[in-house]
């Protein structure tokens, strides 16, 4: 269909632009994704809170930074 939106950003509709809602979906999208635990090894490690990480494997609670455990590159 035309116009249809699909993703994370679908909610947005029309609003706010194509290159925030791209942006928007980026950062959203890598804080929600499942990371590898580096105690346990698991891909378990999901957001609690902004900069609050927790596997769901072993329970192991640790800072990180808002949108991704640890730096990228």
């Amino acid at each position: 269909m035309v116009g249809e939106k699909h993703g994370i950003a679908k909610g947005l509709g029309p609003r706010y632009g194509s290159t925030l809602r791209k942006k928007w979906a980026e950062v959203v999208g890598s804080a929600r994704n499942s990371y590898v635990c580096d105690r346990c090894g698991a891909r378990k490690v999901r957001r609690v809170s902004v900069g609050i990480w927790q596997c769901r494997k072993c329970g192991f609670k640790f800072a990180g930074q808002a949108y991704a455990p640890k730096a990228e590159g």
